[in-house]
């Protein structure tokens, strides 16, 4: 993990923590939302770079039916 850690005190869904922690197989709820965070924010710089290079390219289906 790189970048400044803060404290913060907020209000979380804590249906939504539990999943993270067997999805992402942590054992802390620090951990959980910090990989959330850090896929969303990943995800976002993929989806980013696809809209400044107009969708060229697309999306391929590659699971078969």
């Amino acid at each position: 993990m790189s970048g400044k850690l803060v404290k913060k005190t907020i209000l979380l869904n804590q249906d939504h923590i539990n999943k993270a922690i067997k999805m992402f197989n942590v054992k802390t709820e620090k951990d959980a939302v910090n990989k959330a965070l850090e896929i969303v924010t990943e995800e976002a710089d993929i989806i980013n770079v696809h809209k400044e290079i107009g969708g060229v390219g697309g999306v391929e289906d590659v699971v078969k039916s």
